[in-house]
């Protein structure tokens, strides 16, 4: 990752152009539809949510109930994304030994890759939720390239219907935002 952002700063930069958005949300957007099938900007926001709480939960070395990551309720966003986001901040900030295995939904990356993850997760949904109520959907570069580092990682049998990810989709551009974007299947 030597030409690219370490994956503390990813994830720390990345929380913070979500939260812009986050913070920009108003009690109608909540339950608007967004760019994510089958899901509204709440949905992304519990995604988020729970999300924060079971990476921390895995940086930490603690069982992480994957399975109900997006059962979060989202009653109040902004402080519920901010309190959820401090407790990931403190795990990966607690983080020891950046090589110890750490067990996600999707494998069992080192716990440096696994911050990469999360970090590149929260930087796509960001996108989403801009893009599902009227924001700037534009990324920073130097994030999207970061996190494209991370998620081409990732074995082909990691993508598609019923897996981790979702199926890419095929772009000839250069631009990091739309080259990252096409790898977490977004067409827009």
């Amino acid at each position: 990752m030597a030409d690219h952002l370490d994956t503390t700063t990813l994830s720390q930069r990345a929380f913070e152009s979500t939260r812009r958005r986050v913070a920009a949300l108003s009690a109608d957007d909540l339950d608007r539809e967004s760019v994510c099938e089958g899901w509204d900007v709440r949905a992304i926001l519990a995604h988020l949510v729970g999300g924060n709480i079971r990476f921390a939960q895995a940086l930490r070395g603690e069982p992480a109930d994957w399975p109900t990551r997006d059962d979060e309720v989202i009653t109040d966003a902004l402080r519920q994304f901010d309190e959820t986001a401090a407790i990931m901040q403190d795990a990966v900030a607690g983080i020891a030994d950046p090589n110890r295995p750490t067990l996600l939904q999707a494998g069992e990356p080192s716990a440096f890759f696994a911050v990469g993850v999360h970090g590149a997760d929260m930087l796509v949904h960001g996108w989403d939720i801009a893009m599902s109520t009227g924001q700037a959907p534009t990324l920073d570069p130097s994030l999207c390239a970061a996190a494209l580092w991370v998620l081409e990682q990732y074995p082909e049998s990691f993508w598609g219907p019923g897996q981790f990810f979702a199926t890419k989709v095929s772009t000839s551009s250069d631009d990091p935002q739309t080259r990252l974007l096409a790898l977490a299947g977004r067409t827009r």
